[in-house]
């Protein structure tokens, strides 16, 4: 078998799936059926990247802004440990209490927990905003985790939107194939002198 033949059959046996073949038992609602759930399909790979491009980008770059302007308020201090908690077993983090001096020769304290295990006297690195108040760290995944997280949500959106649309349309179709069904065993029926009564019916 040539590769020609080999991608003629594949073609053949792609369009049998999708109903785009011309197979006469096939009526016109099944052909609608599957011409709108192939544009369906195509329009939803089209428009997940258009919206991880659009919204997701938006969004990080909403994000980065945001996470910059709230480092600018930030700045890290060479903090000593005074005091060990103790390290709960459930995770590797060792609440501590430190104490650093500001610009001004002022001393600080404040709770702070550390990744790992510290010793009284030693030094760890803190973020304080301009009140002197220790806080968390800058993330530096934010941004992207929330344009993920925007893109996924919009993503599910669009596909509930479109599975509905096409359920919707099906159950209309199979409403109209059922009638279709019933008139045709009808007409059969009358034309076999059996009074309209299908086969199982008998």
């Amino acid at each position: 078998m040539t590769t020609g033949s080999v991608n003629e059959n594949a073609v053949r046996r792609t369009c049998r799936r999708v109903g785009l073949d011309r197979n006469p038992m096939r009526r016109r609602e099944d052909r609608l059926q599957e011409v709108i759930a192939v544009v369906l399909t195509v329009l939803f790979l089209i428009m997940i990247p258009v919206a991880a491009m659009t919204i997701g980008g938006r969004v990080y770059e909403t994000e980065t802004r945001a996470a910059q302007a709230e480092a600018a308020q930030l700045h890290t201090v060479d903090a000593t440990v005074v005091e060990v908690g103790q390290t709960p077993i459930y995770a590797p983090v060792t609440p501590t209490k430190v104490e650093w001096h500001d610009s001004a020769g002022t001393a600080h304290t404040s709770d702070y927990t550390v990744t790992g295990i510290v010793k009284p006297g030693g030094t760890v690195t803190v973020w304080v905003n301009n009140a002197g108040k220790v806080v968390e760290p800058p993330s530096a995944t934010r941004a992207i985790s929330k344009a993920v997280v925007v893109t996924t949500v919009v993503g599910f959106a669009v596909l509930a939107l479109f599975g509905g649309c096409y359920f919707g349309m099906r159950r209309g179709l199979d409403r109209r194939r059922s009638r279709l069904w019933e008139t045709e065993w009808a007409t059969v029926g009358l034309t076999w002198g059996n009074h309209g009564t299908r086969p199982d019916q008998s």
